[in-house]
């Protein structure tokens, strides 16, 4: 059964993780707008013999950071607390947003990670030298959505990034219900972009110097924007195993969790 508990970070933050298992040690990172609730179905198709630290990187602590001045090492401060808590090398799995802190973790702190799985990670500053179409699509997203916000208009904003990811209509889809709530915890986050092209932290050369094995995983039906960056991050990676699941858009996790774990099963004990 899982478990909540609050950690203390190495600097002086608070974090929640959902624990579940005894074992080898697996962390989990969600995605930007989710939560650790997007893991609910890998867990519960997990073999026994892991250790499975889901971290909730905003929800119940103080928070990564001061919002709107946060960077990647805010979220990887997340990760040091686990691995403090563990006691031992983790095998870190990042989705999306949380796959970009993952790649920070990798390659700033090798020594914490036994191996590295990348899930349609939203590292878009290494598009930049690598694929201009891709990163002019990603970077013409975030604009609109900031002049939405500038102007108030918080669905509109939400609307087109959830139709990005999930296909057109899929935010108008949602309940009411569940989209009131789902602007208000984002409008509680702030502006989030600026993590994700801040090409200091993100570095296609630090890449090339991993040591821990990495998996990239996406999915076949998912959008341009993805399978470029998953194609720039897995060329420099020395070794690097890559999944495609088919028939899967950006949200795998929820959509496509047995394919999934499937995939992260064999990159673990590869």
């Amino acid at each position: 059964m899982a478990a909540a508990s609050i950690l203390r970070t190495p600097l002086g933050r608070r974090v929640k993780v959902i624990e579940q298992g005894t074992g080898r040690p697996v962390v989990f990172l969600h995605s930007g707008v989710g939560s650790a609730g997007e893991w609910r179905q890998v867990f519960s198709l997990w073999p026994e013999g892991y250790r499975l630290v889901a971290i909730e990187a905003y929800r119940d602590g103080t928070g990564p950071g001061v919002a709107r001045s946060r960077t990647l090492d805010d979220y990887a401060d997340q990760v040091h607390a686990v691995a403090e808590h563990v006691g031992a090398c983790v095998h870190l799995v990042g989705f999306s947003w949380g796959g970009a802190t993952s790649l920070r973790v990798a390659a700033a702190a090798p020594e914490l990670v036994d191996s590295l799985a990348v899930i349609e990670p939203e590292a878009y500053a290494l598009l930049r030298p690598q694929n201009t179409e891709a990163y002019a699509q990603i970077a013409g997203l975030r604009d609109r959505w900031r002049t939405h916000v500038r102007a108030g208009r918080w669905y509109e904003a939400y609307e087109e990034f959830i139709d990005f990811y999930n296909g057109p209509g899929s935010f108008a889809r949602w309940p009411a219900p569940r989209r009131e709530t789902f602007l208000a915890v984002q409008q509680a986050k702030g502006d989030l972009w600026d993590v994700l092209f801040d090409d200091r932290l993100l570095r296609l050369d630090a890449l090339a110097t991993m040591t821990a094995p990495v998996h990239v995983i996406w999915g076949s039906q998912t959008s341009a924007v993805d399978h470029a960056i998953c194609e720039v991050i897995r060329r420099p990676v020395p070794h690097a195993q890559h999944t495609l699941i088919d028939g899967a858009g950006h949200m795998i996790p929820l959509t496509h969790p047995e394919p999934l774990t499937r995939a992260l099963l064999t990159g673990i004990r590869g």
